[in-house]
């Protein structure tokens, strides 16, 4: 992975390439921003959003334990630009394939140090860092102008050089609730029931509701 900064002509666009994943099936600004994030990173040629399929092929080739899942990485980066990357062609640049995770942010980041630049992570794409080494990589996404580049910016670090940067690291535990629950009036919930939207009062936490 080079270290050279790369200089896009903002009119730049990779067309024929694009999928939509499973990452992206969000709601909010979260989502939003993800897209602004690929949109932007895609404008270099060497980086391309694969389908959902030739995804899971490339983790069928990676051929190492663990579960990773096709959430584990956003984008797949060749060393230089190369046709749509499919399912049937997947095999053969496999060897050359680094996988990207996306990280992006709409704060103002001053430079390429990344100083204040705040990222959720999951204990997956940390043990596919780990794994892959050098063969997988985070793309930090900046989108705001007001740094020293004076434009949107990202900036590729390997697992070792995310560590290298990082002041703290807090666990963070991603829980879903099963789908498959039938509870009865006999279970020992605390339910709390409100009013109407109209009866919540206007005032903050602390203050007393406006009369």
């Amino acid at each position: 992975m080079g270290r050279a900064s790369i200089d896009l002509d903002p009119s730049a666009r990779q067309e024929d390439h694009r999928a939509t994943g499973s990452k992206f099936e969000k709601s909010g600004i979260n989502a939003g921003t993800e897209r602004e994030g690929i949109s932007l990173l895609l404008r270099d040629t060497r980086f391309q959003l694969v389908t959902l399929a030739t995804k899971r092929r490339i983790l069928e080739l990676i051929g190492i334990s663990g579960a990773f899942g096709i959430q584990t990485f956003d984008l797949v980066m060749t060393e230089a630009a190369i046709p749509p990357i499919t399912v049937e062609t997947v095999d053969e640049h496999f060897p050359t394939l680094t996988l990207v995770e996306m990280k992006t942010t709409k704060k103002a980041i001053t430079d390429k140090a990344l100083g204040g630049f705040f990222f959720g992570a999951t204990e997956r794409e940390y043990a596919m860092a780990k794994a892959l080494g050098p063969r997988y990589c985070f793309a930090f996404v900046v989108l705001n102008e007001t740094n020293v580049f004076g434009r949107p910016f990202a900036v590729l670090l390997t697992l070792e050089e995310v560590e290298q940067r990082t002041k703290a690291r807090r666990l963070q535990y991603q829980v879903n609730f099963r789908t498959d629950i039938e509870l009865d009036e006999t279970s020992e919930e605390q339910v709390i029931l409100f009013g109407e939207h109209g009866d919540i009062p206007l005032g903050g936490p602390t203050e007393p509701p406006i009369a």
